[in-house]
């Protein structure tokens, strides 16, 4: 009929029309990948250029405009030949033939990302996620043949990672994004393999296998004799390496993170520092301590190299800028020893907490057992070869004959083994990266890299001291599994730490406290790091805990230090508070010269105690001074009755109300002190708190010192240099009297003894 035929027509050019349009996309799509082929990919590697092609092809918009072409000339064919098409079928070709115009636009910018040759990693990381679950899937991880495919295509997939790492390295496709976005799954893949590797059986096809040498001056007997007799040499072993994975992706990140400093992609690149320490934290929490060893290396020889440079930022970046980002790769050399260090925390934790003759147990009855457990390789391998043992026992004698006892001791000896060299992997590293690169920093003039880089040691140094108790527990709990009836001796054990946390921590205050004068600036910048207010407050307190502790080189290098800042110290923060009123500027500007005072008085206190000290040497310092400039005296005077006469809740007034408490514990600890609700018989010497007038005086009265310190100081040592009219102030004359009282006594004493003479 007429009207059919029309509409035939009109169906016949709606579809053609759709043909159309979708033919025309779909060469301009190949139009497209043939430019990015012809110019990006035209002398790159056959595995990346196969992998654009393939990831090109499958892509969804592809396949429907390919599917709508097909389906217009199907309905082109049933028309001619006298076939009904349904409506449906009509409506549905619209939909794809506009879902193909419209999705040009996102296709087309999907496109021009490849021109960054780090989009085609994806597909990579799915082969590698495979090649890792063949290996440690159950039903797959006993046999060779799919091991070696897991291994084979794992090999493959980080072929073409490196093909792709390269490729970003040309100049011509570098951007900062691509080595950035390359790292960051490479640290991914590390990740998620460290996770599943306790479930690969040690002698597993996955493993590459190298060679190992015989040593010829340690050979047995049979094989020299038989080398000797034949004249051969002895052919290497092949064992397994059980660290391929991690040794090529080090290699990778040294070589993406270089790439990624040298395109100016510093500031992505050092974000990723908090990433790689959660990685390394992960492997030693696992005590996989070579695997994080080799990526740690690779990360600090990389951002070592462009600490100092201006790669660390963009190319316009502003000189603080660049400075910060300086400071902040110089802090990522510590932080990811830090975040190991939590991580033999955890491991050391774990310990303490399995239940390990279970484990022991059940990993040799049951496979899945013996790979579910986070066991270090060497226990795993050792488990599997008495599994197998045992279950010849069973054959033979019907039952097992070795006793569980055994078990425990060799695999516990085993654990106990690799959490030592876990230990020891850590503690090497810090020794290394501590105040080693604080030396090399200020040896390069960057006291400010050496202050980031000391005090991200200082808290590295604090977390080993408070998370050393935990793992001498650990190893205690392995011990316990220990058993005398064995012939196989020579448990691990800790003799002592290769640091001593306390000793590290002190040097490297001390270390510190010569980089203040380089750091001194007039005026603070909210928009750097305030490196020397830091440092400043750290080698106070490190002078304080010093003096009490009775480290006199240290103390005394730490003091003079802080001696030296007390006037800069005080400039600082008068310019700081410049728009203050005079009365706040006046309470904060007075505390570095308060504190240089009080810790005098306890170099001075501690003196007493000891008979011993740096008092001496703090006070040729002083005489130094105010020999110089008189005056200085009565303006350290001056400050003194302001403090006393100011009721303000200050940081400096709570700094020495801790030292304070400190002090009393030392007191408390020698048991020095006076009871609160009787006086003292000053006629009876014997019972004087101790034989010192100032020690007497300062005792503890049931509520620990009740004197500042500065007092002491200005009792005892300033008044000298005071005008004989000067007014002390009410704290000092109580004090001076106390001290007065007992040394009035003391000297009654002394000529009672010489009359008795």
């Amino acid at each position: 009929m007429p009207p059919a035929v029309d509409l035939q027509g009109i169906v016949s050019a709606f579809v053609v029309a759709a043909i159309t349009i979708a033919a025309t996309l779909l060469g301009l799509y190949y139009a497209t990948i043939g430019v990015i082929a012809s110019t990006i990919y035209r002398s790159v590697s056959g595995d990346v250029r196969d992998l654009f092609i393939r990831e090109r092809s499958s892509e969804t918009y592809l396949k429907i405009v390919i599917l709508t072409i097909a389906g217009g000339i199907t309905i082109l064919v049933a028309g001619t030949l006298g076939h009904n098409v349904a409506g449906l079928t009509l409506v549905v070709l619209g939909l794809f033939a506009a879902f193909t115009c419209i999705g040009l636009v996102g296709v087309t910018k999907r496109l021009f990302d490849y021109f960054d040759p780090s989009k085609l990693s994806a597909p990579l990381l799915k082969q590698i996620g495979v090649g890792i679950q063949l290996a440690t899937n159950g039903k797959t991880r006993a046999l060779p043949r799919r091991q070696s495919e897991a291994r084979y295509e794992t090999h493959r997939a980080l072929a073409s990672f490196r093909n792709l790492v390269d490729m970003v390295s040309d100049k011509e496709l570098r951007n900062a994004q691509g080595p950035v976005a390359l790292t960051q799954q490479l640290l991914a893949i590390v990740r998620a393999y460290s996770s599943q590797k306790h479930k690969i059986p040690t002698d597993s096809n996955w493993w590459d296998r190298v060679p190992k040498h015989q040593n010829w001056l340690t050979i047995d007997q049979t094989r020299l004799q038989m080398a000797l007799n034949t004249s051969v040499g002895s052919p290497p072993e092949l064992q397994p390496d059980y660290l391929w994975l991690e040794n090529k992706i080090a290699r990778l990140l040294s070589k993406s993170l270089t790439i990624a400093f040298q395109s100016q992609g510093g500031a992505n690149a050092l974000n990723m520092s908090e990433a790689a320490a959660n990685v390394l934290a992960d492997l030693t929490a696992r005590l996989q301590i070579d695997e994080a060893l080799a990526i740690e290396a690779a990360w600090d020889k990389v951002v070592l190299e462009v600490t100092t440079t201006s790669k660390v930022a963009a190319v316009d970046a502003d000189d603080y800028e660049v400075r910060l980002n300086q400071m902040a790769a110089a802090e990522s050399l510590v932080l990811p020893l830090t975040q190991m260090v939590l991580g033999l925390a955890s491991a050391a934790n774990r310990i303490i907490k399995r239940d390990l003759s279970a484990e022991f147990d059940a990993a040799l009855l049951d496979p899945d057992e013996r790979y579910r457990g986070h066991l270090p390789t060497a226990t795993r391998q050792m488990l599997e070869t008495f599994s197998l043992a045992i279950r010849r026992e069973h054959k033979i004698e019907g039952r097992r004959t070795t006793p569980r006892w055994w078990i425990d001791h060799l695999a516990a000896r085993s654990m106990a083994e690799a959490l030592l060299a876990t230990e020891d992997g850590v503690l090497g590293e810090v020794q290394r990266r501590t105040i080693g690169q604080v030396t090399h920093f200020q040896e390069a003039d960057r006291p400010d890299l050496a202050a980031v880089t000391g005090m991200a040691s200082l808290e590295l140094l604090h977390k080993i001291e408070f998370h050393e108790p935990s793992i001498r527990k650990a190893e205690e709990k392995l011990a316990s599994f220990r058993n005398l009836n064995t012939s196989i001796g020579n448990w691990p054990e800790r003799q002592q730490l290769t640091i001593s946390p306390t000793e590290e921590h002190t040097a490297m205050l001390g270390k510190l406290s010569e980089l203040l004068p380089a750091l001194r600036t007039t005026k603070f910048d909210p928009r750097e790091p305030d490196l020397y207010g830091q440092l400043y407050q750290f080698v106070v307190d490190g002078a304080f805990r010093s003096i009490i502790a009775g480290d006199h080189t240290r103390g005394l290098a730490m003091y003079s230090a802080a001696l030296q800042e007390m006037e800069p110290a005080r400039l600082r923060i008068a310019a700081d508070l410049e728009r203050q009123e005079q009365r706040v500027r006046t309470i904060y500007a007075v505390e570095p010269i308060i504190t240089a005072m009080d810790l005098a008085g306890y170099a001075m206190l501690m003196y007493e105690l000891d008979d011993n000290g740096i008092w001496p040497q703090i006070k040729l310092l002083w005489d130094d001074m105010l020999t110089n400039y008189s005056e200085i005296a009565e303006f350290l005077l001056a400050a003194a009755e302001f403090v006393d006469g100011t009721f303000a809740l200050t940081v400096g007034g709570i700094e020495r109300s801790r030292r304070s408490i400190e002090m009393g514990r030392v007191f408390e600890e020698r048991n020095i002190g006076q009871d609160e609700t009787h006086s003292w018989d000053f006629d009876n010497a014997e019972k004087l708190p101790h034989p010192s007038p100032i020690v007497s005086a300062l005792a503890p009265r049931g509520y620990g010192i009740q004197d500042d310190l500065y007092v002491l100081f200005i009792v005892e040592y300033l008044k000298d240099y005071l005008p004989e009219d000067a007014a002390l102030g009410h704290k000092a004359k109580m004090l001076a009297n106390q001290v007065a009282r007992y040394r009035e006594n003391e000297n009654h004493e002394s000529k009672s003894a010489g009359g008795e003479g």
